[in-house]
């Protein structure tokens, strides 16, 4: 048999497409010819594409690149599916330290002060608490033969909404709903509009400087303040402390050696003892003893053993006392009215009325000397003239101040006429040692007396008057 003669069957390279398991990768697998076959052609790379259903836009750089390169028998990528992108997570972002751990906070010294301990953070409405960062849905995808493929969806944020707290409309922040003390209770925030504490204000505590009303379950240790823009009530005692509150102050046992202020509320205290008292109302203690007080209502030592035994006191309206001094006729001061006050005010102004008649005095001679000195030369220097003018400005400043300071000791000197309805009410005695100034009068009491009121009486001089039948 003669074998030269016999045909050898040409083959051209084979296109093969395969597809990805997750429909999302598309490959060309190209087969190498034989017996001078051809190589495939781009456009057969396309025919088996679209048989295989794949509708994505296929890389040609890499089909050509493949043929070029006669890349046989190896996966080359040319297509690629649009992957989903989940969506992220939701998140809180607070604005505050999650801890209700207290330390000590540094100074403006840069040192650290045992006394702030951070147990009040005040906080006002509307302030943000936290940030909520929403979760996002996410963006679908398509594998290569257009079929969708779902994102998923971010997680909610976990929070939880605390007492004294809210969502704003849109649900992006957490917000304090009143003012009050911002605190984190194990996993969240709220905000107290009544700052209680159960124990002591002391070492453990720190200070207090509080926006809201304040209740203190324990004493206030010495050396120890508290401060408050409303009310402080304190179920112990306070001893060697600062108490402030723009409201009412309430010391259900007593004080001792400490200072008491209030702006607008009154204070009421279980006794007093060595302290010294501001108060912008009525002022309340079973006993005074030894303190330095300034009322601006009425003060009343009724209940208990009801007494004021040494010290000064100073009260605007009025003073009801059971016993006021002592047997060992002890120094006591009683000051009814703001005669004190406006006396040193009239002081003071009538002080400045000489100081500006003097000046007015002054200036009449320098205001003659020039004019004078005009009529005779038919003008003055730009310098002497500017020098009469502020003259003449500033006698006319100085006449209509002291008009208005004028006014204002007529004011002082009427308001005495008020001081006739004041009055000191002793419901058992007041001893010797005891002063009473009401305005600008002033009485020494000599004798015990008995069941009293000491005011103005009709003869313009303070008078003590008995008290008939029951208070």
């Amino acid at each position: 048999m003669n074998h030269d003669n016999q045909t050898t069957e040409v083959i051209d390279s084979s296109v093969t497409i395969e597809i990805s398991e997750d429909r999302m990768n598309v490959y060309l697998i190209l087969s190498a010819p034989g017996q001078g076959g051809r190589d495939a052609a781009p456009d057969e790379v396309m025919a088996a594409v679209k048989d295989n259903g794949i509708v994505v836009e296929v890389n040609q750089a890499a089909i050509a690149g493949a043929i070029a390169e006669k890349t046989y028998g190896h996966r080359v990528l040319i297509a690629r599916g649009i992957a989903p992108v989940n969506g992220i997570d939701g998140a809180v972002s607070y604005k505050f330290e999650c801890s209700g751990v207290l330390s000590a906070k540094t100074n403006e010294r840069d040192e650290m002060d045992y006394k702030d301990l951070g147990l009040v953070k005040n906080i006002l409405t509307g302030t943000v608490i936290a940030e909520i960062i929403l979760p996002t849905e996410g963006t679908e995808g398509s594998d290569v033969c257009g079929n969708t493929h779902l994102a998923m969806p971010g997680k909610d944020p976990k929070y939880l909404i605390g007492k004294g707290t809210s969502l704003n409309e849109d649900g992006t922040a957490i917000v304090a709903e009143t003012d009050g003390n911002l605190h984190w209770h194990r996993d969240h925030f709220t905000v107290e509009e009544v700052l209680i504490i159960a124990e002591d204000i002391g070492a453990t505590t720190g200070n207090v400087d509080f926006i809201g009303d304040v209740l203190v379950k324990g004493n206030v240790l010495e050396g120890f303040t508290v401060k408050s823009k409303k009310s402080i009530t304190v179920n112990g005692t306070a001893n060697n402390a600062i108490l402030e509150a723009d409201g009412n102050i309430e010391i259900k046992l007593g004080c001792v050696n400490s200072t008491l202020t209030t702006k607008n509320g009154g204070i009421k205290v279980g006794f007093c003892e060595n302290s010294t008292i501001d108060c912008g109302g009525d002022l309340t203690s079973a006993s005074f003893v030894a303190c330095d007080i300034f009322c601006h209502g009425t003060t009343y030592a009724i209940t208990g053993k009801g007494i004021m035994i040494g010290g000064k006191m100073t009260c605007l309206k009025g003073m009801i006392f059971n016993t006021v001094g002592s047997e060992s006729y002890t120094k006591t001061r009683l000051t009814l009215g703001n005669g004190a006050i406006l006396m040193e005010e009239k002081f003071e102004l009538e002080k400045e009325e000489a100081k500006l008649t003097e000046q007015i005095g002054k200036l009449i001679q320098i205001i003659d000397m020039l004019n004078a000195l005009k009529k005779n030369k038919g003008s003055l220097p730009t310098e002497s003239e500017d020098m009469l003018s502020t003259a003449i400005r500033t006698r006319f400043k100085n006449s209509n101040d002291i008009k208005k300071i004028n006014k204002r000791i007529s004011e002082i000197e009427n308001s005495f006429l008020d001081n006739a309805n004041l009055n000191v009410e002793i419901r058992k005695t007041i001893w010797p040692g005891v002063s009473v100034k009401i305005g600008a009068l002033q009485k020494k009491i000599d004798i015990k007396q008995d069941r009293c009121r000491i005011s103005i009486d009709g003869s313009g001089d303070i008078g003590i008057h008995p008290i008939v039948g029951s208070i």
